[in-house]
């Protein structure tokens, strides 16, 4: 985005150049011309993602009553993009950006268990605010160009005063242009 300002900058200060060029030659009347611009970003930026998302689409916890803890669960994360086998982008990051969990007891007061889940991107261990930079797209299909991620939430154990649990986990990608 600021590569485009940058030519639409230069665009504009060449236009009033000329137009001061031609108002120093001509006589004492000045003229005052106003700029309005529109730009449909639609049709100015038309790669887009198509699909971001686990293939399993929902997940099923599983209690592991012997360790007292969810099972760990292996997704995988899929990134399809209508950016072409031609086009020279192909620079990108994925980012977690919410990650929050916590237990309630039965009266529905929070507990101490809290932050359960530890997320794993192609097994490195990745933290709210933080993620993958400078990543590259595994391959290209009919449409565009797409990558595969495995994930894996591990979960820490619960305590014996927890009656229910809820959390969240939010990602985002980011193409590089």
């Amino acid at each position: 985005m600021t590569y485009i300002k940058t030519i639409f900058c230069s665009a504009l200060m060449l236009a009033a150049n000329s137009a001061s060029a031609l108002d120093i030659s001509s006589s004492d009347t000045q003229h005052e011309f106003s700029v309005d611009t529109q730009i449909e970003l639609d049709k100015f930026y038309d790669r887009e993602i198509i699909k971001f998302e686990f293939v399993k689409k929902n997940w099923e916890l599983e209690f592991d009553t012997r360790n007292y803890k969810f099972n760990d669960i292996s997704d995988v994360l899929q990134l399809e993009t209508t950016i072409g086998k031609s086009d020279p982008l192909n620079a990108y990051s994925l980012n977690l950006v919410e990650n929050e969990s916590v237990c309630y007891d039965l009266k529905g007061a929070p507990t101490q268990s809290q932050d359960l889940v530890t997320v794993y991107v192609d097994g490195k261990e990745i933290t709210v605010g933080e993620g993958l930079t400078n990543l590259e797209f595994d391959g290209v299909d009919r449409v565009g160009k797409y990558s595969n991620f495995d994930v894996e939430l591990k979960f820490e154990p619960v305590s014996l005063s927890d009656d229910y649990c809820k959390g969240i986990i939010k990602m985002s990608i980011e193409i590089e242009i």
